[in-house]
C-alpha cells in the first residue's frame, strides 16, 4: 500500500467520527439553536392579583383661612364724640340691640350718661377700636366689627382645573389648625380667578362654634362625587413613552396593556379602559418583564379586601 492510499483511508475514518460530533455541536450551539417563544423556559415567579370592581370617591383638597360670613361695622351716629365707656370686648357674643359702648360730646358734663352705641345684629365681636377717651370719627374706622349671627366660613383658593368640578351644596370636611375635623358644605364658588395667583375662590359654610377663630388656617376635602369601575394596585401602573401600561398575565405569558387611569385612593388606581374584569395583573410592574415572557404567576392576598375595604 502506498502512502497516498494510507492518507485516503485515514481521511475516510476521520470523517466518520467528525460528522456526528459536528451535528451534535450544531444542535447545542446557543447561537444556532432556534429561539422560539415556545422553547423558552419559565424564567421567574411573579406576584399577580385579579382586577377588582370598586368605587372611588372623587375629592378635591383645598386650603384657606376661617372668615366671618358677614361682617357688620358699628360706629357712633354723631361725629366729634369721644368714648366714655366700653362695655364689650373682642370675641364677646352680643345680642341685637345690646349696648357696646357710650360716647359723649366734648362739652358734656363728666357725669353725663352719654349716647349708647348698640349692636345692630346678633353675633360676636371680631374687632374693637373703642378706647375710653379717644375721639370717634368715620375717618378712624368703625368702633366695632361684628360677625353677624356668629357664622364662620372657610375661604379657600382653588386651582383652575378643579374649579369647574365644584358647585354649591357639596359636602366638605374641614380641619382647622389645632382643632378636630368638622363638616360643612360649599356655599359659594366664584367663577372668576385671581390673575396673580391663577386661583378661584370657594366659600364653605361651617355655622357657629366656640372654638372657631377668624384667621385660623385650615385644610379641607371636598367630596365632588364617585366613580365606580375596575381597580388595580397603583404599583401595577407604569408610565412609558408609548403610554400608561399595566402588565397582564395571560396563559402564563406577559402582555403589556395600554390603559387609561382615573381616580386614585390610597394604594389603588381606577382603570377606565384597557382592562377587563377577568384580567390578572402584576402587582408590581417593572423593567424585569417584557412582552411574551413566560412566568409562573403567584396570586397574592389583597390586603384591602382582607381588611374589609370596598
Amino acid at each position: 500500500m502506498t502512502r497516498r492510499d494510507e492518507r485516503m483511508g485515514w481521511s475516510r475514518r476521520a470523517g466518520g467520527c467528525i460528522g456526528p460530533v459536528l451535528a451534535a455541536a450544531l444542535a447545542y450551539s446557543p447561537s444556532l439553536a432556534a429561539d422560539e417563544p415556545s422553547a423558552r423556559p419559565v424564567e421567574m415567579s411573579v406576584s399577580v392579583r385579579p382586577v377588582h370592581k370598586r368605587c372611588f370617591r372623587d375629592r378635591i383638597e383645598i386650603t384657606g383661612t376661617l372668615v366671618a360670613r358677614e361682617i357688620v361695622d358699628v360706629g357712633a351716629e354723631q361725629e366729634g364724640t369721644r368714648v366714655i365707656q366700653v362695655l364689650a370686648q373682642p370675641l364677646d357674643e352680643v345680642a341685637s340691640g345690646q349696648v357696646l359702648a357710650r360716647v359723649a360730646q366734648p362739652g358734656d358734663a363728666g357725669n353725663a350718661p352719654g349716647l349708647a352705641v348698640r349692636a345692630p345684629v346678633a353675633g360676636f365681636i371680631v374687632r374693637s377700636a373703642a378706647t375710653v377717651g379717644l375721639p370717634v370719627s368715620s375717618s378712624l374706622g368703625p368702633l366695632f366689627r361684628i360677625a353677624a349671627k356668629g357664622d364662620i366660613e372657610l375661604e379657600a383658593g382653588v386651582a383652575i382645573d378643579a374649579l369647574s368640578r365644584l358647585k354649591a351644596g357639596q359636602a366638605v370636611t374641614v380641619t382647622p389648625l389645632g382643632l378636630a375635623p368638622i363638616t360643612g358644605k360649599t356655599r359659594r364658588v366664584d367663577e372668576s380667578t385671581d390673575p396673580a395667583t391663577q386661583l378661584g375662590k370657594v366659600r364653605v359654610g361651617l355655622g357657629t362654634g366656640q372654638d372657631l377663630r377668624i384667621g385660623t388656617f385650615a385644610r379641607a376635602i371636598v367630596e365632588v362625587g364617585e366613580s365606580c369601575g375596575l381597580s388595580v394596585p397603583f404599583s401595577s401602573v407604569t408610565y412609558e413613552p408609548e403610554g400608561t401600561i399595566v402588565h397582564v398575565v395571560a396563559e402564563d405569558r406577559i402582555e403589556a396593556r395600554q390603559v387609561a387611569v382615573g381616580l386614585a385612593d390610597g394604594e389603588e388606581a381606577e382603570i377606565r379602559s384597557g382592562l377587563g374584569e377577568t384580567d390578572v395583573v402584576l402587582t408590581r410592574a417593572g423593567a424585569f418583564v417584557r412582552e411574551g415572557d413566560r412566568v409562573h404567576p403567584v396570586v397574592v392576598e389583597d390586603k384591602g379586601r382582607a381588611n374589609g375595604s370596598r
